[in-house]
């Protein structure tokens, strides 16, 4: 079955993506870069979390979006 492609939630996001081929959830950048990589959901979206609170303490604005099994993405946290 071919994964849908998902539009993402916004332009300044960090997104938790599942990595069904390396059976982990991988985080990545705004710029599309995995910085980090987990084997639950959970670890992923708190390492998410600290990259946009990093990202935040810089002056940008942002938000963590998790991947849902559709494809799609829902919100986990927001700077704003």
């Amino acid at each position: 079955m071919v994964k849908p492609v998902a539009k993402t939630c916004s332009e300044h996001a960090i997104h938790v993506d599942r990595n069904e081929a390396a059976d982990r959830w991988d985080i990545l950048s705004q710029d599309g870069m995995v910085v980090g990589h987990c084997h639950t959901q959970r670890e992923a979206v708190d390492l998410a979390i600290h990259e946009a609170q990093q990202t935040h303490s810089r002056g940008g604005d942002v938000v963590v979006c998790v991947e849902q099994v559709d494809g799609h993405y829902t919100m986990a946290w927001s700077s704003t």
